[in-house]
């Protein structure tokens, strides 16, 4: 197992090509198995989270097993080739993920198979694109309850992945660009600490891979024999489980006001804890105590009277909602104001000119490309420009803050309710923007710019050019956006949505349709409150900002507001909390070189868990066993 990885000769260009070719023939398999695996097996998904499942097991794989076997041949993979291998997978999960591959698909063919006259969906039907959607009835009935003989309509569906290939096209000269725009200043001036990416670069390291030492099995051992225990009770239910997830402490806020906090729970993920180990002391602080602020807050409002929910209007959660929506406003404007500041475009780079028209390239193609299905131009670069904003903060949240998962709670629809009205757009372009809303935003936490930004950080750690990057990760792409759909067709017409997994086929769609009938049948007036929450998010986002880089010794990082009541803070605050406190334990008692000591032990954590889930997931494919998955409670956002 111990074979130092190649650095010293640099791979040939034949061998890099090489390389992308092995690569996409990985990303087109994993984007084949995952049908399988989340629609049928629905366990662990593996494109899930900002490390998810498959990236680490092919770096595990690499690394462990098809190295040294190549070096008893007189072979070796060099530590880029290795990388460029990974970086191509993992920059594509968005498009490999049933995220991509079901959610669009299912929303259109959902408002026709559930349309009746109860739910009314019928009324939505003239603006849903019919470049879309089977023009074919029987296409979509089978669609939920399969075809008699397996086999998927391709006359109907390859006119519809066309249009998918080329909107997602467009969206990634949206990614590239405002990776190249923002990596620089990212890694070599504000030198981020990259949490998610130092997992793999510790594989990849040049002196001592991660694994040659101890401490790392340490911490691999321990979340394999938790799940590994956890496993064998789903198996034997005579073997008690070990409570991990939702464990409930609400019990203990029994009267009013507090009793809004009745809800609240613990869960230990040990990936997010070692994940917050390797983030900065500050960052990981203000994840878990700004959430503990927020239930504070929560309280109060409700002992103001305030009613508890009322998300789209006039509740609590609607005003924490606004104050997420003013913070990422914010957050996002400084991080542009930083590069307007500094880099004048006569100043900016070769690399950050490109990244900045590639940009602005994909968002006026996106929104020319959404007009045409049906929406108005301004609703479209209103649509995308907002989700150009959110895509920045959550990777910055990423790369910074290093949360294994990172998700918003409000959607652009929010942002127009609670400031103009619920049907101050119309009907039509709610309608038509749910599309690339399901497929490249809905299930926040597997949106695509963080894998992007952190594949680039491990690219220009391993020795891979920009060339290189670019070639690999787009054709990577590419190929994930295409075969991914049309494996889960596959699926989908062999067995039926209504017998696969529910959260893609039917949850999603009819949960979209539902709510913008209930807001067409009794729209509701722009809400004051939630619209002051953006005013007061925005403002005390700035001010944190301003106190943390004019303040010496400042504890409170901006970052953690910014996901404060959202619903994975919920679920990770308490490991990200424990992954606080054992850094800032080791470093009070036994300072830096103790905390570098440990730290294999913490990487241990997050491979150890992803590896436990892969392990599972093969047994229970052998087993066909459905719905086991290492994280329980956690489920599709």
């Amino acid at each position: 197992m111990e074979v130092a990885l190649q650095t010293a000769v640099k791979p040939t260009s034949r061998r890099m090509w090489g390389a992308i070719f092995i690569g996409l023939i990985v990303v087109a398999f994993v984007a084949w198995l995952r049908a399988d695996l989340d629609l049928w097996m629905q366990g662990s998904r593996i494109g899930f989270g900002q490390l998810p499942i498959a990236p680490i097991v092919l770096l595990a794989f690499l690394c462990w097993f098809v190295q040294p076997l190549l070096s008893r041949f007189g072979f070796n993979l060099s530590r880029s080739e290795i990388a460029l291998l990974f970086c191509m997978l993992f920059s594509s999960t968005r498009f490999w993920s049933s995220s991509y591959s079901v959610l669009p698909l299912s929303l259109g063919v959902g408002a026709f198979y559930y349309a009746s006259p109860i739910n009314n969906y019928e009324l939505l039907h003239r603006y849903i694109p019919k470049w879309l959607v089977p023009q074919d009835k029987l296409a979509i009935k089978a669609f939920y309850e399969g075809a008699p003989d397996g086999r998927v309509p391709w006359g109907e569906w390859l006119p519809i992945l066309a249009f998918w290939t080329l909107s997602t096209l467009l969206l990634l000269f949206c990614l590239f660009g405002l990776t190249w725009l923002f990596r620089k200043r990212w890694t070599d001036e504000e030198k981020l600490v990259f949490p998610i990416a130092q997992v793999p670069l510790a594989f990849l390291s040049e002196q001592e891979p991660v694994w040659w030492q101890k401490p790392f099995w340490l911490g691999f051992s321990l979340p394999m024999l938790i799940h590994g225990w956890n496993g064998l009770s789903i198996y034997f239910p005579v073997v008690p489980a070990i409570s991990l997830h939702a464990i409930p402490i609400g019990f203990m806020f029994t009267n009013p006001p507090w009793n809004i906090l009745s809800d609240m729970t613990v869960d230990f993920y040990p990936s997010v804890i070692g994940t917050a180990y390797l983030t900065s002391t500050d960052v990981a602080l203000g994840f878990w105590l700004f959430h503990l602020l927020r239930n504070l807050e929560r309280v109060l409002l409700f002992g103001f009277g305030l009613p508890p929910g009322g998300v789209d209007y006039g509740g609590i959660d609607a005003i924490t909602r606004g104050q997420e929506v003013g913070a990422f406003f914010a957050l996002c404007g400084t991080l542009a104001w930083g590069i307007w500041q500094k880099r004048q475009m006569a100043s900016l780079s070769a690399s950050e000119k490109f990244g900045f028209f590639g940009f602005v390239l994909g968002l006026v193609g996106l929104s020319l490309f959404w007009s045409f299905m049906g929406a108005d131009i301004w609703a479209t670069f209103a649509y995308f420009f907002v989700f150009s904003v959110i895509l920045l903060v959550l990777t910055r949240i990423s790369c910074q803050g290093g949360c294994m998962f990172v998700a918003m709670d409000f959607h652009p629809h929010n942002i127009s309710g609670y400031l103009f009205g619920q049907m101050s757009v119309g009907l039509k372009n709610l309608v038509v923007l749910m599309f690339p809303h399901m497929a490249y935003m809905m299930e926040r936490d597997v949106v695509p710019l963080p894998y992007m930004m952190n594949a680039a950080k491990v690219a220009s750690e391993t020795g891979l050019s920009d060339r290189q990057f670019l070639m690999g990760t787009f054709l990577a792409n590419i190929t994930a956006a295409v075969v991914a759909p049309i494996a889960s067709l596959r699926m989908l017409y062999r067995h039926g949505g209504l017998r696969l997994h529910y959260h893609y086929a039917t949850r999603l769609a009819r949960w979209a349709w539902d709510k913008y009938i209930g807001w067409f049948s009794s729209p509701a007036p722009p809400d004051i409150k939630a619209a002051l929450g953006i005013f007061g998010g925005a403002t005390f986002t700035l001010l944190l900002t301003t106190l943390y880089h004019r303040v010496p010794n400042f504890p409170f990082h901006p970052l953690g507001f910014t996901l404060a009541d959202s619903l994975v803070i919920r679920k990770v605050w308490f490991s990200i909390f424990l992954g606080w406190l054992a850094k800032g334990l080791i470093l009070r008692y036994g300072g830096h070189r103790v905390y570098w000591s440990w730290r294999p032990a913490f990487v241990g954590l997050v491979v150890g868990e992803l590896m436990a889930a892969a392990l599972w997931l093969a047994v229970d494919a052998f087993f066909q066993k459905q719905g086991h998955d290492v994280f329980p409670g956690f489920p599709p956002l």
